[in-house]
């Protein structure tokens, strides 16, 4: 089963967005971020939540299905924390694309 949590983000921080949140599959937390783009807010999460929804998906998971159409692109932790919105929604457009 995945749920998803808000991460409290502290003023300040470098890089803080409010948008900031966990994904959890599989009781693991992965960071996970929210970015508006033209077309709406598009969700970007941390690329070492790939193996395990690819191998939920082998399993035939409901949830790593549900939770894969949910995300835009797979970036690294360090990515979706300190990039900006317009780099992340760049990254999206760009996986759009291909």
């Amino acid at each position: 089963m995945n749920r998803e949590t808000t991460s409290k983000v502290h003023k300040g921080q470098q890089g803080a967005n409010p948008k900031m949140r966990m994904l959890v599959y599989r009781e693991r937390s992965y960071p996970a971020r929210e970015v508006q783009g033209r077309d709406g807010s598009y969700t970007v999460a941390a690329d070492s939540l790939v193996p395990e929804l690819l191998d939920g998906i082998g399993s035939h998971d409901p949830a790593a299905f549900k939770l894969d159409e949910e995300i835009a692109c797979y970036c690294s932790d360090e990515e979706i924390q300190k990039l900006a919105d317009e780099e992340l929604v760049e990254i999206i457009y760009e996986w759009q694309r291909l």
